[in-house]
């Protein structure tokens, strides 16, 4: 661990030691590879003492131990010098991933277990490249998420390989697949943002029996029904202009608020004004000063009336009653349709979130977490476990960002039903929630 003091002196202590001046017996290649993997270091333990943002280029080379000129030798910039250490250990964790599935001898839940522990023991023991993998990507920005998001997708595809090719094992739709994938991070997330090691590696067992609880050849048959009507809808929304993506907003505050968000989005919100909000809204500095003390508690505001919004429509009061399971499908509907026509909403959620700072991004998650744990309030205990919840919301997030990034957010009411049964198969049991899905929806 690196002493806080280190960052609050004008002298960096570095934490590699120095290569000495004058002729060191190392060619050149060799020279400008063993800074790198200095400076990788030296971005690990400084993101993991500051957060991304804080972060400066100064503290890198001053741990790192090498010379300003040396770093902008190898790295354009901050960013660059990060995505490159996410690369790096994200492309590593992977191969350990592969490498301890392909080991295993058995079934499925034999070589997905392999997979998960490794995955769990790799997160316990190198937990400072961990949080950067898994937390502090997302406060890169676009750039980090969509690395996040490369990542992640090839974890889905060792999922999908493992429920197709495995013996006795059933085929999941690639939707429910994705899910996972976004359930598995954020139950890993939670385990990183406690600081607990040993929790992050004892928690390979919960991840490995919520993954499969999702098992059941009934899933097949549910996802051709679904994916007759993800074809029906995908024909309409086509033929229908995309959302404006905010209502108009009568009062000056909500105004304000609606601006915040669309600037975030259109812009980089680090150089974000409050004048600009308010010249977006067409109010005065003046009043924007009176209702806000920065554009940070502006944005805070506009991502509360956002969650808000969502809240609203989760707090369904018939997910308290016997037709539970057709209102946590209803509900979902609802929230990815409104999401739908409000495509600034689901990229804040999405993204501008966590690029706007820890605050933002706290906030962001405990939204995604609420909505989870409405949809699951009265399911029995064993269905609204920690993990479970933590899943659920990690899904609902992974598959926003996934229908933002690829440009398909008029779908996102096509997929609420895979949706639904990730919500649904760990309280009722996967073939009761493939039965439910593959109803038809009340009109």
């Amino acid at each position: 661990m690196i002493p806080l003091a280190g960052f609050m002196t004008d002298r960096i202590s570095p934490i590699y030691k120095r290569l000495p001046p004058g002729p060191h017996n190392m060619a050149r290649g060799e020279v400008g590879r063993h800074q790198r993997i200095r400076i990788h270091g030296a971005m690990i333990e400084a993101v993991a003492e500051n957060g991304y943002g804080p972060t400066t280029v100064r503290e890198v080379i001053g741990l790192a131990g090498v010379s300003r000129r040396s770093f902008y030798e190898l790295f354009t910039n901050k960013e660059h010098c990060f995505l490159a250490t996410f690369d790096l250990l994200a492309g590593w964790g992977v191969q350990r991933m592969r490498g301890a599935y392909a080991a295993a001898q058995g079934n499925l839940e034999d070589r997905l277990g392999a997979a998960l522990r490794e995955f769990a023991a790799v997160a316990a023991t190198r937990r400072k490249a961990a949080v950067l993998v898994f937390l502090e990507a997302q406060m890169a920005g676009a750039p980090g998420l969509l690395r996040l998001g490369r990542a992640t997708s090839v974890c889905e595809g060792l999922l999908s390989r493992s429920f197709s090719g495995s013996p006795g094992a059933s085929n999941l739709p690639a939707p429910i697949v994705r899910a996972i994938a976004g359930g598995l991070h954020a139950a890993m997330s939670g385990c990183l943002r406690e600081r607990d090691a040993a929790t992050c590696g004892g928690i390979a067992e919960e991840m490995l029996n919520w993954t499969l609880l999702f098992q059941t050849p009934a899933a097949e048959r549910m996802s051709e029904r679904i994916g007759a009507r993800v074809l029906r809808s995908a024909r309409e929304a086509s033929g229908r202009d995309t959302p404006a993506g905010a209502p108009a907003a009568a009062d000056e505050r909500e105004r304000l608020l609606h601006s915040a968000l669309r600037l975030a989005v259109a812009e980089d919100y680090r150089e974000l004004t409050g004048p600009q909000i308010a010249q977006e809204a067409n109010v005065s500095t003046d009043c924007f000063l009176e209702l806000f003390a920065d554009k940070g508690e502006c944005f805070l505001a506009a991502l509360d009336m956002l969650g808000g919004e969502l809240l609203a429509i989760a707090a369904d009061p018939d997910l308290r009653s016997s037709e539970e399971p057709r209102a946590v499908r209803r509900v979902m509907a609802e929230l990815m349709g409104f999401l739908a026509d409000h495509p600034l909403y689901a990229r804040t959620i999405a993204q501008e979130a966590f690029a706007a700072g820890p605050d933002a991004a706290r906030r962001n998650l405990e939204l995604l977490h609420g909505i989870a744990t409405l949809l699951t309030g009265s399911a029995p205990e064993h269905g609204r476990s920690r993990l479970t919840v933590q899943g659920l919301a990690g899904a609902i997030w992974h598959t926003i960002c996934c229908q933002v990034s690829g440009g398909r957010l008029q779908l996102l009411p096509a997929v609420s039903d895979y949706l639904s049964y990730v919500a649904l198969a760990p309280c009722i049991g996967a073939e009761a929630a493939a039965e439910v899905l593959g109803e038809e929806p009340c009109s």
